[in-house]
């Protein structure tokens, strides 16, 4: 075990600390001490996995160093991706943290020999306390570092003294204030709200990676090279579709002191960016509209991709304002809708072209106003809901116009109704103006439209709103509303009369409603020939004059009642004695319904 147990310094990385821990114990070779650790711990740790344990692993080994778990916790990287709720799918190729290499200070390598957490983050690129560009290679053998370099203060190829490496310094103010940033969101995650969108690490350190691989694609490299300070940004960055683990100091001064300068001149340099972008590299430019600018749609990053909106419709479209979207980010909006309500001409829209890919663009402003009208209406189901209405009947009233303001819209398969709650609050009151206090034929609303058919409901109210129908209307719910039986027949009678004239068809439900008999019987009266001749095949109704043939010789049961104003029971009864005579009916095995002379 252990002779001795030093403490960590603030920002020392755990592999940094179990090196020094091993220097300290005069271990001739840094790497005997995960010899130990397998030893007494049955635990075989590779040195660049080091940084990444956590559980029960990083416990034991926080034990053995003799510091807490907390203390080690944060010596480790994965509390920075929690905390940033950032995904680690491979460590290896992950792009924050670099896995098996390492940058330094040589300024501080003088001062005391650790590693600080900065040096493997892979967007530093300063030493903010020297203000000078950090290293990342042996300035004689330009060997690439690893930790136990920095706890040698060797190159471990030629052994050149690393803390007596030259220094890199005067670079501009900008890499300062950058490096600094990062250095808070490392040290306590705090950022300073560096523009209107950015307000937290997690959203800078995201935005950063997402515009710097972008700009990798399709700026032109001289576009991020920085001939001022001799920095020319060159070499492989990209592994695929992503920015590799290792990058160069030079490499990431050049591309995060491009993106930072957009950052702090949002969003007048992301248009200069797409510019250059447009003019570069069509197919790297075809590939971030098409793939990289919806990715980030309801995300922290959504500003990029309004920007990105905002930039089609002012530069292309030469529209005024700026505030735009596109057609596929309405539903992350208003879940309701999907893009598709750009296409019902309910709002103006824009419709570009660019490169192959096809935008549409619609003025955040003019959708906001349709949502405030559709927020403060009822759909078709809401308004079943408050009346108490089937499907068909809401539907058949709504289809006639009857609602003032209200309208249907497609949104993908679905046929969506906005009724205006004013105009439902209109209609109502109106029809409670026309109410009277008595009724002599009473049935309610929804029996009043089962009688007549649901798609003849329009017909009820519109009568209703012209004080053609009697009824009473002493409840707030519309569905409470008490008709008169009789005058609603006769009214909806001559609706279907004079509908039925100038299509000269009149249908089955009609006649089943006027006759107040069933389908079985028209079509038993039809066989027996009392409805003329015609052909009923392919049609559901008859001729409109075969059926006033009908109606003027003969009389059924139901308009004996509502003619005399009876019960249908007494008609059946003055049958029964014998004061009317039938000429169809089950008595004379002709049907199952009574049928007068008229």
């Amino acid at each position: 075990m252990l002779l001795f147990f030093p403490k960590p310094y603030s920002q020392e990385t755990l592999l940094s600390f179990i090196y020094r821990v091993a220097r300290e114990h005069e271990m001739s070779n840094l790497d005997w001490i995960f010899e130990l650790i397998e030893e007494k711990l049955s635990i075989n740790v590779a040195p660049e996995r080091v940084n990444w344990l956590m559980g029960a692993e990083l416990k034991s080994i926080a034990e053995f160093l003799g510091i807490t778990l907390s203390e080690a916790e944060k010596l480790t990287v994965y509390h920075h991706f929690e905390r940033n709720h950032m995904e680690v799918r491979k460590e290896s190729k992950n792009v924050w943290f670099l896995y098996k290499k390492t940058r330094f200070c040589p300024l501080c390598l003088k001062q005391g020999g650790h590693q600080r957490k900065s040096w493997i983050n892979c967007h530093s690129i300063m030493c903010v306390e020297h203000c000078t560009l950090l290293l990342d290679s042996c300035e004689k053998c330009c060997n690439i570092l690893n930790t136990k370099s920095i706890i040698l203060d060797e190159c471990t190829i030629c052994y050149n003294k690393l803390s007596n490496s030259p220094i890199k310094a005067n670079f501009p103010n900008k890499f300062i204030e950058y490096q600094q940033i990062l250095n808070q969101i490392l040290e306590d995650n705090t950022l300073l709200p560096l523009n209107g969108w950015i307000q937290d690490s997690a959203t800078f350190l995201k935005a950063l990676d997402f515009l710097a691989l972008w700009a990798v694609k399709m700026i032109p490299t001289e576009e991020l090279s920085i001939p001022t300070y001799n920095m020319n940004f060159k070499g492989n960055i990209l592994e695929r579709n992503h920015l590799r683990n290792y990058r160069t100091v030079e490499q990431a001064a050049c591309l995060y002191s491009y993106i930072f300068q957009i950052f702090n001149n949002w969003p007048s340099e992301f248009k200069e960016f797409i510019k250059k972008a447009e003019n570069n590299n069509g197919e790297a430019y075809r590939s971030f509209i098409k793939y990289g600018i919806p990715r980030i749609i309801n995300t922290s990053l959504w500003e990029i991709s309004r920007s990105f909106t905002n930039y089609v419709a002012l530069e292309k479209g030469n529209l005024t304002g700026n505030q735009y979207l596109r057609s596929d980010e309405v539903k992350y909006l208003y879940p309701k809708f999907n893009g598709s309500i750009i296409n019902t001409g309910l709002i103006k829209s824009y419709k570009f072209s660019i490169l192959g890919s096809n935008l549409t663009v619609i003025d955040k402003r003019e959708l906001e106003f349709f949502m405030n009208k559709f927020e403060n209406s009822y759909t078709k189901e809401g308004l079943r809901e408050i009346w108490g209405t089937s499907a068909k009947a809401t539907y058949a009233i709504l289809n006639d116009g009857i609602m003032e303001g209200a309208f249907w819209f497609k949104s993908g398969s679905a046929y969506n109704w906005v009724i205006p709650k004013t105009s439902i609050s209109f209609f109502e009151e109106k029809v409670k103006q026309g109410s009277i206090k008595v009724i002599d034929n009473p049935t309610s609303l929804n029996e009043a439209i089962e009688w007549i058919g649901p798609d003849n409901a329009h017909l009820l109210i519109r009568n209703i709103l012209i004080g053609s129908i009697k009824y009473t209307y002493d409840s707030n719910k519309f569905s409470d509303l008490i008709l008169d039986k009789r005058n609603l027949y006769f009214q909806i009678r001559e609706e279907i009369f004079k509908s039925s004239r100038n299509s000269k068809v009149i249908s089955l439900r009609d006649i089943s409603f006027l006759l107040g008999i069933k389908k079985s019987d028209i079509l038993h009266w039809i066989e027996s020939g009392r409805f003329g001749e015609f052909d009923l095949e392919g049609t559901n109704g008859i001729p409109f004059q075969n059926f006033m043939d009908f109606h003027e010789r003969f009389i059924t049961t139901l308009e004996l009642a509502i003619t005399l104003n009876l019960h249908i029971k007494q008609v059946i009864k003055k049958y029964t004695l014998g004061k009317l005579i039938s000429i169809s009916g089950p008595q004379m095995n002709d049907g199952k319904r009574l049928l007068f002379l008229r």
